[in-house]
C-alpha cells in the first residue's frame, strides 16, 4: 500500500507572513503594454520600472496575479513560446537567467511560465521571498528565441497581502498505478505517443477552507541516482487517469520536450472552498519515478483527504476519484 506524508497537521498550519496592520490592501498596476524590438535577438533580456507609489510602504506582499494579452509577430510559429517574463525587485544584474519552466528562478520573485497558444493569459502564484512596498518594482522579459515584433498589451499586475500558510508534504510514485499523462503542445511534434505511457502517478486529493491564490512546489532532485523528471497537474471536481484532459486546471508543469530537467515544479491557482481537487504527481516518462517532497504556500489551510460527506456519498466519491491507494503516515 503506498503511503503519503503529510508533515505539519498539529497544529495545522504555519503562518509565513504576517500583513502590516491597517496596510493590507491589494496593489494593482495600471495596464501597460510592451513590445520585442526588431532589433534584438534571441537572449535578449529587457527590463522596465514600473510606476512609484503603487506599493504601500511597510506591507510586504505575498501572492499575485498577473493578466496580458498575446499577440506573435507575423513571422513566429504561434505555437512556440517567444519569451519568460519575470518580476523582481531590483533591477537585473547583466547575465541574469530566468528559467523557462516554472519554480524558482535567479534573483526573480515571480517567474511567468512560457505560453505555447497566443491570447488572454494568467498567472498567480505566491512570492517567496515577499515583495516589500518599500521596494521598487521591475517588469522583466527575456527573448529567447529570435523573433521580433512580437507585443505584450494590457498586462496587468495585482499584489496581495494577505497571510500565507504553508504545509509540506511527501510521497514515492515508485510502484504506482501507471497512466498515459497529458500532452504539452510542444510536445505533439517531439515526442511519439509511447513516450508518455506507462508512467507512475500519485492522485492525492485535498480541498481547502478559503477561497484564493494557493501555489503548490514539488521536488524530485535528491542528488546522483535519487533525481527524476517530474510533471505535476492540479485536477478539479474528480480525477480519471483514463481521461488526463479532463478537468486539469490550467498548463501543466514538466520540462520542454527533449531537454530533459530535475528542477522543482511549481503550479498556482485560484481555488475555492467547498470544491475537491486533486494534487497529480508523475513523471516525463516510463522511467521517471520514485521520491517526491513538496509545500504548498495559500491563504487558507489545505486539507489531503476526500471533502468529508455522510454515509455512502463519501465512498461514491472516493470511486469516482480512481484515488491512488496510499494511506497517511502516522505521528
Amino acid at each position: 500500500m503506498k503511503k503519503l506524508c503529510i508533515h505539519g497537521l498539529a497544529p495545522g498550519v504555519v503562518a509565513v507572513m504576517m500583513s502590516a496592520s491597517g496596510l493590507a490592501q491589494p496593489a494593482s498596476f495600471s495596464p501597460f503594454t510592451v513590445t520585442t524590438p526588431n532589433d534584438s535577438g534571441a537572449g535578449t533580456l529587457q527590463s522596465m520600472q514600473l510606476p512609484a507609489g503603487v506599493l504601500a510602504p511597510g506591507s510586504s506582499y505575498t501572492t499575485y496575479k498577473v493578466t496580458l494579452d498575446w499577440d506573435p509577430d507575423a513571422f513566429a510559429n504561434a505555437t512556440q513560446w517567444n519569451a519568460i517574463w519575470a518580476l523582481t525587485d531590483s533591477a537585473p544584474e547583466p547575465g541574469t537567467t530566468f528559467y523557462a519552466d516554472p519554480g524558482p528562478a535567479l534573483d526573480a520573485d515571480i517567474t511567468l511560465v512560457p505560453q505555447f497558444q497566443p491570447g488572454s493569459l494568467s498567472w498567480v502564484g505566491a512570492l517567496d521571498p515577499v515583495i516589500l512596498g518599500s521596494n521598487d518594482l521591475y517588469f522583466n522579459w527575456l527573448q529567447v528565441n529570435a523573433f521580433t515584433g512580437t507585443t505584450w498589451s494590457d498586462i496587468s499586475i495585482t499584489l496581495d497581502t494577505q497571510t500565507l500558510n504553508t504545509k509540506t508534504f511527501s510521497g514515492d510514485t515508485t510502484g504506482s498505478d501507471t497512466w498515459t499523462r497529458f500532452r504539452d503542445p510542444r510536445e505533439q511534434a517531439f515526442d511519439t505517443p509511447s513516450n508518455i505511457q506507462n508512467i507512475p502517478y500519485d492522485s492525492t486529493p485535498f480541498f481547502v477552507d478559503s477561497d484564493g491564490i494557493y501555489e503548490f512546489t514539488t521536488m524530485t532532485d535528491f542528488g546522483p541516482g535519487e533525481r527524476w523528471d517530474g510533471v505535476i497537474a492540479i485536477y478539479a471536481d474528480f480525477f480519471d487517469p483514463d481521461d488526463p484532459d479532463l478537468n486539469r486546471l490550467g498548463t501543466w508543469a514538466g520540462t520542454a520536450p527533449g531537454t530533459p530537467s530535475f528542477g522543482d515544479r511549481t503550479l498556482g491557482f485560484e481555488l475555492e472552498e467547498g470544491v475537491q481537487y486533486f494534487f497529480l504527481q508523475t513523471g516525463r516518462r516510463s522511467f521517471d519515478f520514485g521520491a517526491y517532497e513538496g509545500v504548498v504556500q495559500g491563504v487558507g489551510d489545505v486539507t489531503f483527504a476526500i471533502i468529508p460527506s455522510p454515509g455512502a456519498l463519501g465512498l461514491a466519491a472516493l470511486a469516482l476519484a480512481g484515488f491512488s491507494r496510499r494511506r497517511r503516515c502516522e505521528s
